[in-house]
């Protein structure tokens, strides 16, 4: 068994920088370019894929969507290859019984791959018949247990300088709070206490004039338990108030929003490793902590599981931080002495134990041996690549900042958007 865990091509939010975990954030124009690169190569080095599971957010779905339509090209043109193969020696064993003369000329092209006879649309549609029933031979998931980890009023915020976004939302305005003089002062017209919030007037400073003397004092706002909202402020000019109209809105700060807990995100994770992959194992593991064992957790996703398959490939597309949980969720299988991995990965500085990390379109393969190939006593897991990013050698960044935006979906191919296609 062959899986790898897979992240997402390059969106607009990675380039700026901002924490998108749930918000669905689009692929940049170089990011769809990087999903094509990745599919053909696991295309031409992978085994054909029997299992893709992705996260239901764009970026990985669209990702994932890219695999699968590469991998029923791989399947038909396996198929024509056999098929070609299989044609070519039934012919060469006709030739050694009966003449080549006595063999009409058209009974030889029922055994190619290709019917000559039929036009260029004809074998369009042919092929789209054949990709249609190689698709159907893949199990294609999307899965809700993938998502990325929520990171709550964070979302949006740059890394590292982040503060918690505010969440506005509109509310109307009680009579009883009204305006100084001029329109421009607030009121305190009673209500008991509550959370405190700030407001400020257009220009972010509340002003006040008597006379030729302009002062500017900031309104502290006071929801009450019961009552509308109530302002205070420390200008005498402020206890006059005049009453707004009673369908002016005021914009309200929303509470924050704590970000998804790491005891979340990890029932997450090991629901998929136990529905998903558990049973598509070699065997059956021989460490099962209680929260992969346990078949009654409930986190919200009760699909079933996925079809057997005597060799299966799986491809998981995800996202960052959700990957190093499944990572952990699915290493916890097995003991730390059947987890090796290859020289080359040796040799990149991996070592037992090492969390891996992932960029856009990077993937983690490992291996599956069965009992008894490497350990007689369980399965052994050999990890052949980390981060493998192969397919981007060479791949530039469309200039003029045309890689950097968001990918257009009207344009039907990549040659239209992006000019000449490379060699």
């Amino acid at each position: 068994m062959k899986i790898l865990f897979i992240r997402h091509g390059e969106t607009t939010d990675n380039l700026r920088h901002v924490y998108a975990g749930v918000t669905d954030s689009s692929l940049t124009s170089h990011g769809v370019l990087q999903t094509a690169r990745l599919a053909t190569h696991i295309g031409t080095t992978i085994p054909p894929l029997t299992h893709i599971f992705s996260s239901p957010l764009s970026r990985a779905k669209k990702t994932a969507e890219a695999i699968y339509e590469e991998q029923k090209k791989v399947r038909v043109s396996q198929k024509r290859s056999k098929q070609a193969s299989a044609g070519q020696a039934d012919e060469e064993e006709g030739k050694g019984k009966d003449s080549a003369a006595d063999i009409p000329e058209t009974a030889t092209s029922s055994s190619t791959s290709i019917n000559p006879i039929l036009s260029e649309d004809e074998r369009a549609i042919e092929y789209d018949d054949e990709e249609e029933e190689a698709g159907e031979a893949i199990f294609f998931k999307i899965d809700a247990d993938l998502i990325e980890q929520d990171f709550g009023s964070y979302e949006g915020e740059q890394f590292l300088t982040a503060t918690p976004k505010k969440n506005l939302k509109k509310r109307k305005r009680s009579d009883s709070v009204g305006s100084g003089p001029g329109g421009s002062g607030g009121s305190a017209a009673g209500g008991s206490g509550g959370d405190s919030k700030k407001r400020k007037s257009d220009d972010n400073d509340l002003s006040t004039t008597t006379g030729a003397t302009t002062t500017t004092t900031d309104v502290e706002m006071t929801a009450g338990e019961e009552g509308p909202l109530t302002g205070s402020t420390d200008t005498p000019l402020a206890a006059a108030a005049i009453p707004l109209p009673e369908e002016e809105e005021e914009e309200e700060e929303e509470e924050f929003r704590e970000m998804e807990t790491p005891a979340s995100i990890k029932a997450r994770a090991d629901s998929f490793i136990r529905r998903c992959v558990i049973p598509l194992l070699p065997g059956t593991p021989i460490l099962l902590p209680p929260s992969l064992a346990s078949h009654n957790a409930t986190t919200g996703n009760s699909q079933d599981p996925p079809p057997e398959n005597s060799s299966p490939v799986v491809a998981i597309v995800s996202h960052s931080m959700l990957l190093s949980w499944l990572w952990k969720s699915f290493v916890a299988l097995f003991p730390p002495s059947s987890v090796l991995a290859t020289t080359p990965v040796v040799q990149k500085g991996w070592y037992q134990g090492k969390h891996p990390g992932w960029g856009n379109t990077g993937y983690l393969v490992v291996e599956v041996l069965p009992k008894g190939v490497v350990n007689k006593d369980g399965m052994t897991v050999v990890i052949e690549g980390v981060n493998e990013k192969a397919h981007l050698v060479g791949l530039r960044r469309t200039g003029g900042g045309v890689g950097s935006e968001k990918w257009d979906e009207r344009q039907s191919k990549l040659d239209g958007f992006f000019g000449k296609k490379e060699k």
